[in-house]
């Protein structure tokens, strides 16, 4: 069947879906503001929505009143009007069913994707922690919010299949995750824009990903290097008097972009060159070149496993004993690799608690009851899981729909400092009020959640971080970062 896209005339929107509306009596078109013109509380009620999308088309589709505002968006297959279509001229659409069977979105479901190879734990326990709270303050549509975890590896063709699979056979309609920067890449571009399927990473933090995504469905709760970190680190560098560094980073698009901001930031001289992680299993050759070009200190952009082998190797060989270190190496695992002689005292940057609040307060407390435990401390990916997951609830409820695209509309709506105040504790109230039509403001566990056009960080804190004698992450300053100044 052709998909026919046309103009937003009102008779044309009017005309695609008029053949399966011909047993309905009562119809309304939608107002810009999504209120109806002509005022109904009869549960026949339907209208037709319509959109304007970025490349001229109009997208419509039809709504049904239920006892507690509209049901979702039911769109047929075709269902876009093209823009040089005929004036005056009907167009169709693909039949849709409007049986009590489409009647209201179904529970919302959002799924963790986590890498295997990172530390999964603690960022699942957020992740069910969201969703219990979710459901505790009355849920998604006055129903429960369905979580699902899915495990990856680094293979992407995996990666791709089963991100589609969540989202074609199981009903997935929003992402936390995924886990590292790579594979963010490839499920924002692949899978996010093409099904539109929003996706809020708590720790991909490439450069990269800024403008990946054309559709705009993918946003984070961590900060990108190339605002945060790779500045900090550059200029913690040269406080502590260096002039000349090595970079080793990780060969992914997360230490390649780290990587980069660092060396553009850093005011100095800089060698960088790239880790093979996946294969590599000495740098000793890497090391090597840095010290040969006369750096004084050694930045390791890289996880725990390759952290672990560049700075025993430089301490071994006697090349550096002077090292900064970037998020990826915040890992228990790290200090247990090195020993604590070695490993207490190592320093580097990472994106970190602001000023405790309300949020956070809330989110430990929960943590702790729940698992027993707090959280790991100041590791910011915990909570920012959990901020994602918050605000993909309360961007559904804004919606009122499953739908992808009118989730992604909303993400910005419910956090850019409008509306009633939200915590994670008043979440109750914050549902309660999107189920009203009122707008919100949601602050987070982390920080506050104000968006960019590219669904980056507009306001966020960078830790700088060294391991105590014990293994614990002690946070030794905080530098706050506001972006839409």
């Amino acid at each position: 069947m052709k998909i026919y896209r046309f103009r937003p005339a009102i008779l044309a929107m009017a005309g695609l879906i008029v053949l399966v509306l011909a047993t309905l009596a009562i119809w309304q078109v939608a107002g810009v503001d999504g209120q109806s013109r002509t005022s109904s509380e009869t549960s026949g009620d339907v209208r037709i929505a319509v959109r304007k999308l970025d490349d001229g088309r109009t997208e419509v589709a039809l709504q049904r009143r239920q006892s507690e505002g509209w049901s979702d968006r039911i769109a047929p297959d075709a269902r876009f009007l093209p823009v040089d279509a005929e004036l005056g001229r009907w167009y169709r659409s693909s039949p849709v069913p409007v049986g009590e069977q489409s009647v209201g979105p179904g529970p919302l479901k959002i799924a963790l994707l986590q890498t295997i190879h990172g530390a999964p734990v603690e960022r699942r326990q957020a992740f069910k922690l969201a969703i219990a709270d979710i459901n505790q303050a009355g849920g998604v549509f006055g129903q429960p919010v369905i979580g699902v975890i899915a495990d990856f590896n680094l293979d992407e063709e995996f990666i791709v299949a089963s991100a589609k699979r969540l989202v074609e056979e199981d009903g997935v309609h929003v992402f936390v995750g995924p886990t590292f920067s790579s594979s963010s890449l490839i499920i924002s571009q692949q899978v996010s824009n093409p099904l539109r399927i929003p996706t809020i990473s708590p720790s991909a933090s490439s450069p990269e990903l800024t403008t990946a995504d054309p559709g705009d469905y993918f946003f984070r709760t961590t900060p990108s290097d190339g605002a945060g970190q790779g500045v900090i680190l550059a200029d913690y560098a040269q406080e502590q008097g260096h002039e000349r560094i090595g970079v080793l980073y990780r060969d992914d698009a997360y230490g390649q972009g780290l990587a980069d901001e660092v060396v553009q930031a850093f005011d100095g001289e800089a060698i960088s060159l790239p880790l093979d992680h996946v294969n590599g299993t000495s740098f000793l050759a890497e090391i090597g070149q840095v010290a040969a070009d006369g750096a004084t200190v050694l930045l390791v952009l890289g996880c725990w496993k390759e952290s672990a082998t560049v700075i025993s190797e430089s301490l071994e060989s006697g090349l550096f004993d002077q090292f900064l270190l970037g998020d990826c190496a915040q890992s228990p695992n790290l200090f247990n690799a090195l020993g604590s002689e070695i490993a207490t005292g190592l320093t580097g940057a990472a994106p970190s608690f602001g000023e405790q609040n309300d949020s956070t307060r809330f989110f430990v407390a929960g943590f702790t009851e729940m698992w027993g435990q707090p959280p790991t401390a100041n590791v910011t990916f915990v909570p920012s899981v959990y901020d994602a997951t918050i605000a993909a609830a309360l961007a559904a409820q804004a919606a009122q729909s499953t739908d992808g695209a009118a989730i992604r509309d909303q993400l910005r709506e419910v956090s850019n400092g409008e509306g009633i105040s939200v915590s994670a504790d008043r979440l109750r109230a914050g549902l309660n009020a999107l189920a009203q039509g009122q707008a919100v403001d949601y602050t987070g566990a982390v920080s506050s959640l104000d968006w960019d056009e590219h669904g980056d960080l507009l306001r966020f804190t960078i830790g700088i971080w060294q391991f105590g004698a014990d293994g614990e992450i002690e946070i030794i300053r905080r530098v706050p970062v506001d972006l839409s100044e």
